[in-house]
This record gives C-alpha cells, sequence and structure tokens, in this order.
C-alpha cells in the first residue's frame, strides 16, 4: 500500500552505497514522500561501531580508514552535497566527535528529535549495515521504513537459490532471455527536478566538506570521487577504443586504461550498475560488441553473484571456515602480517602490488589474486586478516565482492576446485617480464630492511 505525503511529514534518507542523484531509486522515492513536507539528507559514518552486541569480534578488524578510502569517499560526499544543494537541500553528516560516542546514538537523536515518520534506503547485501537497519526499525516502530534496489542488477535474487559457483549462476542467467533483456536498456530512476526543505530547526546546521568545486576538477588518469566525476570517467572509457579490448588488457598490473577502473565509483554508488550497463550496450551497439565487451557484462555479473552471496551467507561471509566444512591450515602470525602489510615479503611482485594499494588505494584484479595467493599459501595467513585490510584500504571496497574473493582463494568460499595457488615467478615473468612495475612500486627490498 502506497502513502500518501502530508505537510506533517518528516522523510529521512539515510546514505549508504548510493551516493548519486541519477538513477537513485530511494531518492526519488523520499522525494515524493517528502512533497508536501520536510526531508532530512543523512550519511552516517561508522554506524556499525554502535553494535557492539553483534560486531563483538574486533580481532580481525580496522580501527581507521585508509588515507586514500577516506580521501574518495570525503570526495564524494562533497560531490553528493553540492548536488542536493542544486535540489534545494543538502547532506547531514554525521560523525563521532568528543561528545558523542558513536553515530549510531546520534542518528537516535536525529530521528527522535525531528519526529520522523519514513526512513528511506537502498538495499544492501553489507550485513552490519542491515543490523543498524534492523535495530533502528525495532527502537522505532512508529517509523515507516521504504527500501528500494539501487546497487543491482535484479531487483531480487532471480534463481530460486544462489548456485554454489558462479559459472552456474552465469549460465543459468544467460540462458534466461527475460533476465537478460539485451533488446532494451536497463530502467533508469528519474532525477527529482526538486527537493522539499529540511526541517526549520536544522536550516543553520553547518557542515565541512572539502571545496565541491576542487573535487569535481577530476584529472584523466586519477580516481576522484563523486557522482559528477564518475560519469565524466565512464563518458571518456566508453568514448575511446579501450573497451573493444578489455578481456586482453584487464590483467596489467599498472595501466590506467587497461580496465575500466569504474569499480570505484560502483562501490560507494556514485555510479548505479544499470547506467554502467547501458553505456555498455550502446557501445556494443555503435562500435562493436566482441569478447571484450561481452568480458565486461561478464564482470558486471560477477560482482552480482557475490552481492547475493554475501546476501545469503550474512555472518558466514567472515567466518574463517566460511561455506566450508573444515578449518583452513593457516594461523595469524604477527611479524608476517607486518611484512605483508609493509610490502616487505621475499616476493617483489607481492611487495610492489602492496605498496601499490598503500599509496593509491588501487590494485589491479591480478594483483589481487597474487596478494591473496601469497597471503594464504607462502605466508600461511588466516585469510581474514587480509581481507579486513583490503577494507581499510580499497577505494573500489565491496563487501560482497571482497570478502567473496578472499573466501575464493582461500578455498573456503564459491570455487568448487578449492585454494588457489599462484606461482609467483611464472607470474612475474608473465605480468612483468621486464620487472618495470616491480621498479615502479620499489617492489626489490634493500638488504639492510630484510
Amino acid at each position: 500500500m502506497s502513502h500518501q505525503p502530508s505537510d506533517k511529514n518528516v522523510t529521512l534518507v539515510l546514505f549508504h552505497n548510493d551516493l548519486r542523484v541519477a538513477d537513485n531509486a530511494t531518492l526519488s522515492t523520499a522525494a515524493n514522500l517528502s512533497s508536501n513536507g520536510k526531508l532530512l539528507l543523512v550519511y552516517a559514518s561508522s554506524l556499525a561501531e554502535g553494535l557492539n552486541d553483534i560486531n563483538s569480534d574486533p580481532a580481525y578488524h580496522y580501527d581507521t580508514m585508509g588515507s586514500a578510502r577516506e580521501q574518495f569517499l570525503q570526495e564524494s560526499l562533497a560531490d553528493l552535497n553540492a548536488s542536493l544543494t542544486q535540489l534545494g537541500n543538502r547532506l547531514l553528516y554525521l560523525k563521532k566527535d568528543a561528545t558523542v560516542p558513536d553515530t549510531l546514538t546520534q542518528l537516535h537523536e536525529l530521528i527522535e528529535v525531528q519526529q520522523v515518520t519514513d526512513i528511506c534506503v537502498s538495499k544492501t547485501s553489507d550485513y552490519y549495515q542491515n543490523q543498524v537497519y534492523a535495530l533502528l526499525q525495532d527502537k522505532h516502530p512508529q517509523i515507516r521504513w521504504h527500501v528500494q534496489t539501487t546497487a543491482m542488477l535484479f531487483d531480487e535474487l532471480p534463481l530460486e537459490q544462489l548456485p554454489k559457483s558462479f559459472t552456474q549462476f552465469r549460465k543459468k542467467i544467460e540462458n534466461d532471455h527475460d533476465l537478460l533483456h539485451t533488446e532494451e536498456d536497463a530502467t533508469i530512476s528519474p532525477t527529482p527536478e526538486s527537493l522539499a526543505p529540511m526541517p526549520e530547526s536544522m536550516a543553520d546546521k553547518s557542515e565541512c566538506f572539502c571545496d565541491a568545486h576542487q573535487c569535481d576538477l577530476q584529472e584523466v588518469d586519477s580516481f576522484r570521487g563523486g557522482e559528477s566525476n564518475g560519469l565524466k570517467h565512464l563518458e571518456r572509457y566508453f568514448d575511446s577504443e579501450a573497451p573493444s579490448t578489455y578481456k586482453t588488457t584487464r590483467n596489467a598490473l599498472d595501466n590506467w586504461t587497461q580496465s575500466t577502473k569504474l569499480s570505484a565509483w560502483l562501490a560507494n554508488g556514485s555510479l548505479s550498475v544499470n547506467t554502467v550497463l547501458n553505456r555498455l550496450r550502446r557501445y556494443e551497439r555503435d562500435i562493436i560488441a566482441n569478447g571484450s565487451t561481452y568480458w565486461i557484462w561478464f564482470e558486471l555479473l560477477w560482482r552480482e553473484y557475490f552481492y547475493w552471496y554475501a546476501i545469503t551467507l550474512k555472518q558466514k561471509l567472515f567466518w574463517f571456515t566460511g561455506i566450508g566444512q573444515h578449518m583452513p591450515a593457516t594461523q595469524l602470525d604477527e611479524e608476517r602480517l607486518l611484512q605483508w602489510t609493509r610490502g616487505q615479503t621475499p616476493y617483489p611482485i607481492v611487495n610492489a602490488c602492496m605498496n601499490q594499494l598503500n599509496t593509491t588505494g588501487y590494485m589491479s584484479n591480478r594483483g589481487r589474486q597474487l596478494v591473496a595467493s601469497c597471503f594464504i599459501h607462502e605466508l600461511g595467513l588466516d585469510w581474514r586478516y587480509g581481507a579486513a585490510y583490503f577494507e581499510q584500504h580499497l577505494i573500489d571496497y565491496d563487501v560482497g565482492s571482497n570478502w567473496g574473493n578472499w573466501q575464493y582463494l582461500a578455498g573456503v568460499g564459491a570455487d568448487p576446485r578449492g585454494s588457489r595457488q599462484f606461482n609467483l615467478k611464472k607470474q612475474t615473468q608473465q605480468y612483468d617480464p621486464e620487472g618495470a612495475f616491480i621498479r615502479q612500486w620499489q617492489g626489490n627490498i634493500k638488504k639492510s630492511d630484510e
């Protein structure tokens, strides 16, 4: 049953991984609900820290976000705030401070003081974020909830149950023409023409964002957060010839044009997956459809699979045994963990990749497989610590893709062949035969450092 807006409505949008105004069904719903009322647009950092009873094992969790990931987030929020301001409202950014212990407490107080009647959120595969939503619903049972799909290709799991491997998932999807919709573009939610104002009592509440104009000036070959920068990159990429060679170049370790580089904007929702898919389909119609453009679709399906994988597994996504029945033969060794995180292992290719991650917040897909394989097999470490380190630092961190891929490589996830180990010497010869990447990122340790 739809709810009719009234002048007493106070609608709250809780942004999470949907930091955009275009193709955002959550924002569109909120705009309709609040057309005669008031609208609160909120981003709350580290909400799950308030769930001590749920997130009770901090052994492999991190305390602070990596600097590159934090910067990308701040740029994204500044860009979102600029867009919302143009529509007649602005973003309220809840952060921890000296007077309030956590942002969940701040959110509870905001809901109560402003007498919120409706809350709008986007569906997410983040288990802990969903626990926050459940807690809010329990604490404020009078509030109406509106949950929209903004992050996936499919509103619901398109199969009766999730297959145990991606290959099975892909084949079932691609064999069902009703799911593919290859002859028509995906539906895009309309962008609101304007937004209702926030409550008068919040009008003078100041927020501190980086300069929106500065954040919008994206240089070529760089990650800058925000919807406007994501859209620029999307067009720049598909205006080039790069999509037609993606399959043959995607494993390059350090070249901006060799892979799409769309993952960062997709991860925090600055770009919608439907916007990306529609641009891909247009490229295939207007330019070329080949094995490389198919492989971009293939990667979008991988992302979709891990989304539903995380939804299905819930807490098991973070368990040492994953979906397996046996304990992995790995453990925590603090010294080896530090060697890996600092790029000081005996393996130059791994060191170079880790130095790249620590400096930029990004690492190629091939690099991620190599450093994870080394972490698990050569160093014999508990895979969860590697996954948590990636979560801390990757600007394109996505809960399902990150933890699902680590499970996959550790042999406790969705891989019927069990754990995968890469021959680091062979991989170095194949992907960095001249040693240029290792030199660029200082993968060779000086003897004094050993």
